[in-house]
């Protein structure tokens, strides 16, 4: 009987086992599996995904000697919601010289129809293609007869001139995958900087030399290198709240070519050293030349500040002085169209050409000044490794002072001295030093932001609470609330000062700071709120405002990691006050956590003495950027946030 029990256990764990793995991620034949199954065992949300896909890139002898792409995929649609999946489209790019090329479509829809398997060709005349802008041309496609559980297979080839442009693999999708591979012929003449994007790792790397593989005329030949990559079981790439450019983290492989090798032995390098790109930037136009024209702020400062000396406090003058009278046009251009002459005369300029002027400006004025270019977080991170000039798209000034650095942007009024745009903050950037050489800086704030609320609560007999709330926002949530402020009408921006509650009647209300940037930006606010009773019994919720509704983080698996960029700090202290005649039912009890490492802290705790009730709570970022690891802590973290802040509840009764 035992015998036979576990005879019957291994036959249901082996169908499982079998059931998980039957679908035929090795080719693009569907089979009979891949129609019955219902669903993706690893991320059961999954509305659709890819059994198979597979890239081969190579230059071929003959013929223009260009860029073969041949693409292959099978994706499984699961339910109505993966419908979207059955719509493809390829952009081919364009140039002055040349333009890729789309052919050799083979496409086709797979249904399980009466226990049979029936396929639906994709015919030419479904096959679409239009002008997306001056460089690309969209090739579109839709897969006829698509339902909850139809396979769709496709191929075809891309041929591209731009060999300079070798093509990368993009491993992740919105969707997951269950078997991807990429396979590159590199010829040897043509040496690239290969690296793999992302947190996500290889099941297969391997290389290997194909000797002769291109020839040309008068006996030239190439070897090549066989490179083949694959990753199984690939999670989607979701975006979430707090995480900086998605190509950050999107696995991937990339390439850039690193230098060509001719034939006749002459050599052309693609890739330079910092040392040869600082040479150029010293005398490129739009960054060098500028920077050269001290003389052009001159007259710019008016006498009582250029009169004061070289310290802090005149250059805190000088930075006020100059946002005030200049205004960013929402450009950034840090490599082209750049003058501070035009800037001077117009008072309005791009990224470039505001921070530059500043930059001058405080070189003209004695001070130790520095410009430095980075990659805003909606742009990725600059490549560390080699000079890639096209990742940068920001320009800002540095400026020391006693041995002291400040990090400077004159593109936004709401900003404090020493404080950068939210948009800049991506861990670091390249000061540049014409003299003794750039180098990378860290450019991550020094102080910490935070949200400090103190509200008092004092219920009178009428059933009624008296409330005094003050909230001061300090760092980049001072920041964020000038922001807002000046978007819209002061009558709009109170209305948004409070949760939606509808027992809750504000009486008076007030703003203070809010163009004084270097103090915290507070509200205050008077109220009334109508005691909620049961039974004789009063509950009181008692965060009027809170700091989080809802948890930020909901993914099964995040691939990424958290970007906060700033630590932060937040406090909640409510002052409860109740009448003699009534008493304090029902206290929480106090509750604290912390992050792995200490590396962020929770605490709620209750302070009662006879009729007065002191509720403290502090929420403690001690680090901007959490690893992935970090992430179910977080989410476990933010759950007990939005449970204390929303579910908190304080009972009160009257004496009998």
């Amino acid at each position: 009987m035992h015998q036979s029990f576990l005879s019957i256990l291994f036959l249901l764990v082996s169908i499982l086992g079998i059931s998980q793995e039957s679908y035929n991620h090795k080719n693009l034949v569907v089979s009979e599996y891949d129609l019955k199954g219902t669903r993706y065992e690893k991320d059961t949300t999954a509305n659709a995904f890819y059994i198979y896909e597979k890239g081969f890139s190579r230059i071929q002898n003959g013929g223009n000697y260009n860029l073969l792409t041949d693409y292959s995929a099978k994706i499984k649609i699961l339910n109505k919601e993966g419908f979207e999946k059955s719509t493809v489209t390829i952009f081919l790019y364009k140039s002055k010289n040349g333009k890729e090329l789309f052919r050799n479509l083979i496409a086709y829809t797979y249904n399980l129809e009466d226990g049979k398997i029936i396929k639906t060709k994709l015919e030419e005349d479904q096959i679409y293609q239009e002008k997306y802008d001056e460089h690309n041309t969209l090739v579109k496609f839709t897969f006829p007869n698509i339902k909850p559980g139809s396979v769709i297979t496709y191929t075809y080839q891309v041929e591209s001139p731009f060999i300079f442009n070798f093509k990368g693999w993009e491993f992740q999708d919105e969707i997951p995958k269950l078997y991807s591979e990429y396979v590159t012929d590199l010829p040897g003449n043509y040496v690239y900087n290969i690296r793999l994007v992302g947190n996500l790792k290889l099941d297969v790397n391997e290389s290997s030399l194909i000797r002769d593989c291109i020839e040309v005329s008068r006996g030239g030949s190439a070897n090549c290198s066989h490179n083949q990559y694959i990753m199984r079981d690939i999670p989607p790439f979701k975006e979430e709240k707090y995480m900086t450019a998605k190509k950050n983290y999107f696995s991937r492989v990339e390439y850039e070519l690193k230098e060509l090798k001719r034939f006749d032995g002459t050599n052309k390098k693609y890739t330079e050293t910092w040392k040869n790109v600082d040479k150029e930037l010293k005398n490129e136009k739009a960054i060098g030349v500028q920077l050269k024209k001290i003389n052009a702020t001159k007259n710019i400062l008016p006498d009582t500040i250029q009169k004061k000396p070289i310290g802090l406090d005149k250059a805190k003058e000088i930075y006020r002085y100059f946002t005030d009278q200049y205004t960013w046009n929402q450009e950034y251009r840090i490599f082209r169209d750049v003058s501070i002459k035009n800037t001077i005369s117009s008072n309005v300029g791009n990224v470039a050409e505001l921070n530059i002027l500043l930059h001058n400006l405080y070189k003209q004025q004695g001070f130790s000044v520095k410009p430095v270019i980075l990659s805003t977080r909606k742009n990725g991170y600059a490549t560390k490794i080699h000079p890639v000039l096209t990742d940068f798209n920001y320009l800002i000034v540095q400026l020391t002072i006693d041995k002291k650095t400040y990090l400077l942007d004159a593109t936004e009024k709401t900003l404090a001295f020493g404080q950068l745009p939210f948009r800049c903050l991506n861990k670091y950037g390249r000061l540049l030093d014409f003299k003794n050489g750039s180098f990378w800086i860290g450019i991550a704030p020094k102080k910490r932001s935070a949200h400090n609320y103190r509200e008092k609560l004092i219920l009178t007999d009428e059933l009624v609470f008296k409330g005094e709330s003050k909230y001061l926002y300090g760092g980049y949530h001072a920041y964020f609330k000038r922001k807002a402020f000046q978007k819209t009408s002061e009558e709009s921006f109170f209305n948004n000062i409070l949760n939606e509650d509808e027992n809750l009647t504000i009486l008076e209300q007030s703003i203070q700071n809010e163009n004084d940037v270097e103090k915290p930006f507070i509200e205050e606010i008077g109220f009334t709120k109508i005691a909620e009773s049961i039974d004789n019994i009063i509950y009181l919720k008692p965060f009027t405002k809170t700091f989080f509704t809802k948890n930020p983080f909901n993914l099964n698996e995040r691939t990424y990691p958290v970007d906060f960029g700033y630590k932060d700090y937040y406090s909640h202290i409510v002052f409860l006050d109740i009448p003699e005649n009534y008493d304090f039912l029902d206290i929480p009890k106090n509750r604290s956590y912390k992050l792995p490492g200490n590396a962020g802290k929770l605490n709620i705790i209750f302070q009662h003495h006879g009729k007065k009730l002191t509720i403290n709570h502090t929420i403690t970022f001690l680090s901007s950027y959490y690893p992935t690891e970090y992430y179910d802590s977080l989410k476990e973290f933010f759950n007990l946030i939005v449970d204390i802040e929303n579910n908190t509840i304080i009972t009160i009764k009257k004496n009998s």
